[in-house]
């Protein structure tokens, strides 16, 4: 188990991953208004999101020709409420 939860803690190791998930937090996405509202390239965008999605911490739905994105509600937004919380309670690092 402890090599899972390295992998899946690794998978959030990116500044870009994590501004995807704070993105698609507020609501779904496509990679081009991604890509636009963080200011990076559409195959930067789209490798980060491959990940996220492979490890189920997002979602994708075909709607026409473009492919929007999702937070997995189940389990992603109950965790970075935790780790806000864990934040303004416990971290001493996170508030410097």
């Amino acid at each position: 188990m402890r090599d899972k939860c390295h992998l899946f803690f690794e998978t959030l190791g990116t500044g870009l991953k994590i501004d995807l998930i704070f993105q698609l937090k507020k609501r779904p996405l496509s990679v081009k208004q991604l890509s636009e509202n963080l200011k990076e390239e559409r195959s930067k965008v789209s490798h980060a999101l491959i990940s996220l999605l492979e490890c189920g911490l997002v979602r994708v739905k075909k709607e026409g020709k473009s492919r929007i994105y999702f937070l997995n509600k189940d389990t992603i937004l109950p965790l970075l409420n935790l780790v806000e919380k864990h934040i303004k309670k416990y971290c001493k690092i996170c508030k410097k």
